[in-house]
């Protein structure tokens, strides 16, 4: 895994800005996403602000199957914006987001996850917001889950409602510099390409557009769905791999991305402190506390153990319920 310096990270930029306010909305997608067809109508539903255009949408399917390649080649006849790159095999993450940050145009470029899915609005707020703040670079949506039973749901969603306390808590102190990728929007002059093999590509962006100056932000009101395993095998396989990419992006950036397992290392206290609001938040998820305890600390010593072998490692994932 080799390290960026920092002062190249902060001079490097990628792509220049059209005239107005024209924004380009990029989609990464492998295998089959289930909910990828109402994401598009999403897209294309969304009610945008005054003065805002939808310049281009990119959609990466890689090693997608024949029915969503199929869909997808249908929606971009229809489309004129649209800008669909097919890969026969996955070359992950970076190297997709890469392909999205190429093509894109206009004053800003929102990246959504294939098996996200925006409220109603919740990009519309991105862009007021950014457009609102010339010093942001990066502003984050709101991930929230389904509501289910069980001990890998109760997990997920203790870890969600961390995380977005989290942002909310760092983004008043002005301390933030993590992406949330399920729903995020970068100003075209913070971005930058993602180095081979990068996990988080929205910590990763976050973390280079604070290094150069710009404020990252989150907005609550901007929800957006996430899919969520369904197993505490799988709950563990993600936070690994997720663990293992916050190292990475330590490494290249040479700042740590300021999250809830980051604080626990950092700032105890104040992780301490929002995870405590979290429970006093939704009483019930007490009862997932000590399995996300347990589970957290087997997944951080995986990534500790996987940060000492290949930087390509988790570069290309297996989904869970694959």
């Amino acid at each position: 895994m080799g390290l960026q310096d920092p002062e190249r990270l902060k001079q490097s930029q990628v792509g220049a800005s059209e005239p107005g306010r024209g924004f380009t909305i990029g989609i990464c997608a492998t295998g089959a996403p289930p909910r990828l067809a109402e994401l598009l109508a999403v897209v294309h539903e969304e009610p945008l602000p005054l003065g805002f255009s939808l310049s281009r949408i990119v959609v990466v399917a890689s090693a997608c199957a024949p029915a969503t390649v199929e869909h997808l080649r249908l929606a971009e006849a229809s489309e004129p914006r649209m800008v669909l790159i097919e890969e026969g095999e996955r070359k992950g993450k970076a190297d997709a987001v890469n392909q999205v940050v190429s093509q894109s145009v206009g004053e800003y470029l929102v990246f959504v996850n294939s098996d996200a899915l925006p409220e109603r609005g919740a990009i519309s707020g991105l862009l007021r917001a950014m457009d609102r703040d010339p010093s942001a670079g990066v502003v984050c949506g709101n991930p929230v889950v389904a509501e289910r039973r069980g001990l890998a749901a109760g997990v997920i969603q203790l870890m969600w409602a961390t995380h977005n306390l989290c942002s909310e808590d760092l983004q008043r102190s002005s301390r933030a510099n993590h992406g949330t990728d399920e729903l995020m929007v970068v100003r075209s002059g913070a971005l930058t390409v993602l180095p081979e093999g990068v996990v988080n590509d929205g910590a990763y962006l976050a973390g280079v557009a604070s290094l150069r100056g710009y404020a990252v932000r989150s907005l609550a009101s901007a929800r957006v769905d996430v899919e969520a395993p369904t197993r505490p095998i799988d709950v563990i396989r993600q936070r690994r791999r997720i663990l293992y990419g916050h190292i990475q992006v330590w490494r290249l950036v040479g700042r740590p991305p300021r999250t809830v397992e980051s604080l626990v290392l950092l700032s105890p206290a104040q992780a301490f402190r929002l995870v405590v609001t979290a429970v006093s938040n939704r009483p019930r998820l007490l009862l997932a506390l000590p399995a996300a305890t347990v589970g957290e600390a087997v997944s951080f010593l995986g990534a500790l153990a996987d940060s000492l072998g290949s930087g390509r490692k988790h570069a290309v994932w297996k989904r869970f319920g694959a």
